[in-house]
């Protein structure tokens, strides 16, 4: 069965608002005890998953750039890689972890209104096998 117009809908806006839209769905279909199809609890669990997981690689990250940046020898290259990946626009104002994350959404989102369930590798595998798919 293909999924319906307002979980593809429901799905695009979980991915855009990086899962904050996916809890609100989760709480309303709770609290008025809808049944959500696989289709929609595998993209609004996965964009909450997604959204932790960019969280804290974003929190280890600037935590790796300070502690390199006082080691000797190596603060030049860390410095260099965090004003590459992270201030520097390559593409308007996007910089290289902005366009990164934009295009996965992008590539989320096009595929929820497809009514395909996006795989990405290890995450798909994590949400099918806790979360139905």
């Amino acid at each position: 069965m293909s999924p319906t117009f307002q979980d593809r809908i429901i799905s695009l806006l979980a991915y855009f608002t990086f899962g904050i839209f996916s809890i609100i769905w989760i709480i309303f279909a709770n609290m008025t005890k809808k049944t959500m199809s696989t289709f929609l609890s595998f993209n609004l669990y996965q964009a909450i998953f997604i959204s932790v997981v960019l969280a804290v690689i974003s929190y280890i990250y600037s935590i790796a750039i300070n502690i390199l940046s006082v080691v000797p020898f190596i603060n030049n290259i860390a410095r260099w890689f965090d004003v590459f990946f992270n201030q520097t626009p390559l593409y308007f104002t996007f910089t290289m972890s902005g366009l990164l994350v934009t295009i996965l959404v992008v590539y989320l989102s096009i595929m929820s209104l497809l009514g395909k369930k996006a795989y990405i590798p290890v995450v798909s595998d994590i949400i099918s096998s806790n979360f139905g798919g």
